[in-house]
């Protein structure tokens, strides 16, 4: 199954995004939209990917202020989530 543990970087907690590992690259649709699921909500909302933000083309998930504001609630930086890249259509948070 393709889950991988992301390590909850300042930038990451204090911005709402985060980069996907190289290991895991092939797990990730190309550019555009895609459903973020929050586990110990379950909340669902648009998220967004970003392959050009990376210099070697690996995606950056994009969640904005909701993102932000749910890792901030649940989490502190350093801590480390699962993240399930099981299905196409949407990335499974925390």
């Amino acid at each position: 199954m393709p889950i991988f543990r992301l390590s909850l970087a300042k930038t990451y907690y204090e911005q709402g995004f985060f980069n996907v590992t190289i290991d895991f690259d092939r797990y990730v649709g190309s550019t555009g939209p895609v459903e973020l699921v929050l586990r110990k909500s379950g909340v669902r909302f648009a998220g967004k990917i970003n392959r050009r933000a990376n210099p070697n083309g690996t995606p950056r998930i994009m969640g904005g202020a909701q993102l932000r504001d749910w890792f901030q609630s649940n989490y502190h930086v350093g801590d480390v989530i699962d993240v399930d890249l099981g299905s196409t259509n949407s990335i499974g948070i925390g």
